[in-house]
């Protein structure tokens, strides 16, 4: 059987026998108004082209999941990870396996994506696209080397290019910002770190209403409830968490469809790697309406 005829019958299947017509908008977003639902992926790490992988099933259980939304989402966003180490068969069939969604699929890339393979696939890094109601801003947070080991960097030529965007925007409009890392300082040891993150959110703050999606900490935890915790151990870069201060965006990490990891506080898992789960995996749901945003993680427990 060709991988194609494969993956439609494995996402149909999954349909079938996971979804079963369970999933419903929550009353809140079935009330908001149209065209500002969203739903929403992160982390697939697919290792290579094999749909019979956990990974790979898994990443079809979502798509099967959202393809039964009613109404549909007019929107779903990826943050990043599609493939686990760039391998572009990986890639190509998380392209197949994500065709099966509806409406329309817009993704930035991971440090696992590759470069050349994903571009061809996806298109740019980095997009700035008007829809009804909201401004979608997508960054690439791109892995570099620093002194104190790896970190993301959004980069001073993508903050040239954000600020120009910005510029054109009217502040009342909201925002909704996809990026595979967090655009924040989280936990360095586990690579949830982003340098010029504070700088990104300088560029945003006259914008009342910023909601940021983004990829990486495979968890659905807000900061990992790590806000009531200050640590300066290592000067302006802190080692372990930004200051203790209150953001003025909402900042919403997304789970993974495929290995979990705990929260930072209960400790490095004793084997981290793709294909764990499905407990704690899953997608998102939110809608934008009015003067906010509601989101709801969809979490699996079997």
């Amino acid at each position: 059987m060709e991988r194609r005829e494969f993956l439609r019958r494995l996402t149909l299947g999954l349909a079938a026998g996971w979804v079963g017509g369970r999933w419903w908008w929550p009353a809140s977003a079935r009330a908001g108004p149209p065209g500002l639902r969203l739903a929403l992926l992160a982390d697939a790490h697919l290792l290579d082209g094999d749909a019979r992988r956990a990974p790979a099933r898994a990443l079809a259980r979502a798509v099967a999941e959202i393809r039964s939304l009613r109404p549909a989402p007019d929107l779903v966003l990826f943050a990043g990870d599609l493939a686990h180490d760039g391998n572009p068969r990986a890639l190509a069939m998380g392209r197949e396996i994500l065709t099966d969604l509806p409406g329309s699929l817009v993704a930035v890339r991971g440090e696992g994506d590759g470069a050349a393979a994903w571009i061809r696939l996806f298109g740019e890094d980095r997009f700035s696209r008007s829809y009804p109601g909201f401004h979608l801003l997508g960054l690439h947070t791109a892995l570099t080397a620093s002194p104190q080991g790896p970190v993301f960097e959004v980069g001073k030529e993508q903050r040239g290019w954000l600020a120009g965007e910005l510029a054109r925007l009217d502040p009342a409009t909201p925002l909704v910002v996809l990026s595979h890392a967090p655009l924040d300082k989280i936990f360095r040891p586990w690579g949830q770190w982003t340098r010029d993150g504070s700088q990104v959110m300088g560029l945003l703050s006259r914008f009342p209403r910023v909601y940021c999606f983004h990829g990486h900490v495979h968890r659905a935890a807000d900061s990992f409830q790590l806000a009531a915790f200050s640590h300066d151990l290592m000067g302006p870069d802190n080692l372990f968490l930004t200051e203790n201060r209150k953001p003025q965006t909402e900042n919403h990490p997304l789970p993974a469809t495929a290995w979990p990891l705990p929260s930072p506080l209960q400790g490095t898992p004793a084997a981290p790697g793709p294909g764990l789960g499905p407990q704690g995996c899953g997608w998102g749901l939110a809608s934008l309406g009015g003067e906010s945003l509601e989101y709801h993680p969809q979490l699996w427990q079997a």
